[in-house]
C-alpha cells in the first residue's frame, strides 16, 4: 500500500497537500506554498515573500490587528519569534490559521472559541505558541477541530468536539490535544465536524458527525471515538473531505465520494439524497489533484484542467455562471490552460497556472479575490499576483 502511495505521488503534479494548504514543488529546488481558509488566503512565491489578504475579522491572517484586507499585502507578524523565512507551511481553517515553523513549533491566530489554538479561549489577532505535546508530521484542521499526525503515526485531536470530532469518547470541547487509539497512521483530514484517518494498511477510520453517513452507512448516530471505514477494495492514495461529504482518490486516479450532496458536491446527481457508500466521481481522464472544502469539490485531471462541482451561490466553481443548488451543478471544464494548484474557501476559489499566474473566482465580500473590491466574479480569472518568479 505505501509503494502505491509514493507511487501515486509522482502522479500528483508535485503538489504536497495538508488540510487546506498545497505546496507546488518547481523541480527546481523553489516551491510555492498556497493555503486557503475559510475567506481569507496566504501565498508565498518562489523568492520566499509571504502574501495574505481576505477576511480577517478575528485576526487570522496573522498581522497583528483585525483590519479586513481587501488587496494582497505583505505578511508582517507583530510576534518577533517568528521568521518568516522559516515558515514551513500554513494551516488555515474557518477563521483561524496555523505557522508551522522549520524547527516543529507550531504558532495559532485567530478564532479560538472551541481552543483550536490550545491555549486560553479568546480572539487572538498575533500568533501565540501552541501547546502541541510533539513535533507534528502532519496538521489539518475542521470547523473549530484540529488534528496533528507524529513522525511515528500517532494521531491528536483538540478543539471543537460537539460531535465527537476529537474522538475522545465525549462531546466536551478541549485545549488539550487527546491522544487516540491509532497507530501506524500515514494521513489525516477533517471535514467540518468529523475527521479521518488513513492507517499503512490502507484502513480509513472516522469519528465525529455521522448525521450523513459519512462514517458508518447504517446509523446516523455520531461515532465518539475511532471506528472502522469500510472503502472496499479501493487502493487509496489521499484523503479530504468537504463540510460533510468525504474524497477519496485512488492509486489509478479514480475519485470516490460519499455523504452529503445537496448541492451535488459528490460530482453526481442524486437529487439531493445522501450517498451511503463510496461512489466514483464521472470523469474522463485520472485525477491529479483534488481539493474539497464546504459543498463545492475542485479536481485536476491529467490534462491539467481544473473540474469542479458543487455549491457555486457567488460562482465560485468559476465556470462562468452563477446557478442555485436546485438547478445541479454537475462537473465542467473551468480553465482551458494547464492548472497545477487549486484550493477552495467557503465561496470561493484560488488556482494556479504552470507559470504561476494565480486565477480566482467567487464572491469577495471580505475581498477574498484580493483585488481591492467587494465584487464577486463568476469566472476564474488572473487576480494580478505571480507567484513564480523568473
Amino acid at each position: 500500500m505505501l509503494k502505491k502511495i509514493l507511487a501515486l505521488s509522482l502522479l500528483l503534479c508535485l503538489i504536497c497537500s495538508s488540510a487546506s494548504a498545497a505546496i507546488y514543488d518547481c523541480g527546481d529546488g523553489r516551491n510555492v506554498l498556497l493555503a486557503i481558509g475559510g475567506s481569507f488566503a496566504y501565498a508565498r512565491d518562489t523568492e520566499g515573500n509571504l502574501r495574505v489578504w481576505g477576511d480577517n475579522q478575528f485576526g487570522q491572517l496573522g498581522k497583528g490587528n483585525q483590519k479586513q484586507s481587501f488587496k494582497i499585502s505583505d505578511f508582517k507578524s507583530k510576534n518577533q519569534n517568528i521568521d518568516i523565512s522559516q515558515i514551513k507551511d500554513v494551516i488555515p481553517a474557518s477563521d483561524y490559521s496555523f505557522l508551522w515553523m522549520e524547527d516543529g513549533t507550531v504558532y495559532g491566530v485567530g478564532n479560538n472559541s472551541y481552543l483550536p489554538l490550545t491555549v486560553a479561549e479568546g480572539t487572538y489577532s498575533t500568533h501565540v505558541l501552541t501547546g502541541l505535546p510533539e513535533k507534528p508530521a502532519a496538521l489539518a484542521t475542521g470547523f473549530g477541530h484540529a488534528m496533528m499526525l507524529t513522525e511515528n503515526g500517532e494521531v491528536y485531536a483538540w478543539g471543537r468536539n460537539s460531535q465527537g470530532q476529537v474522538g475522545n469518547g465525549n462531546t466536551k470541547k478541549t485545549k488539550t490535544p487527546a491522544k487516540l487509539p491509532l497507530s501506524n497512521i500515514v494521513q489525516i483530514a477533517c471535514g467540518g465536524k468529523f475527521s479521518l484517518a488513513l492507517d499503512a494498511d490502507g484502513q480509513l477510520w472516522g469519528w465525529g458527525d455521522n448525521e450523513f453517513n459519512t462514517l458508518l452507512p447504517d446509523t446516523n448516530k455520531n461515532q465518539l471515538k475511532p471506528v472502522k471505514i469500510d472503502t472496499g477494495d479501493i487502493d487509496i492514495a489521499y484523503i479530504d473531505a468537504c463540510g460533510a461529504s468525504v474524497v477519496l482518490l485512488d492509486t489509478e486516479g479514480t475519485l470516490w465520494t460519499w455523504g452529503k450532496n445537496d448541492m451535488h458536491q459528490l460530482g453526481y446527481d442524486t437529487k439531493g439524497k445522501t450517498v451511503k457508500i463510496p461512489t466514483a466521481v464521472p470523469l474522463d481522464l485520472p485525477v491529479t489533484y483534488v481539493a474539497a472544502y464546504s459543498s463545492q469539490t475542485y479536481a485536476i485531471l491529467s490534462d491539467g484542467s481544473l473540474w469542479s462541482w458543487g455549491n457555486n451561490s457567488y460562482g465560485q466553481l468559476g465556470q462562468g455562471f452563477r446557478s442555485s443548488s436546485t438547478e445541479g451543478v454537475l462537473p465542467g471544464k473551468c480553465w482551458d490552460s494547464d492548472v497545477v494548484m487549486v484550493m477552495g474557501g467557503s465561496l470561493f476559489v484560488i488556482a494556479m497556472t504552470e507559470d504561476g499566474t494565480v486565477l480566482s473566482a467567487g464572491i469577495s465580500k471580505f475581498g477574498q479575490q484580493g483585488e481591492g473590491t467587494a465584487d464577486s466574479k463568476y469566472t476564474m480569472t488572473p487576480n494580478g499576483m505571480d507567484l513564480i518568479m523568473d
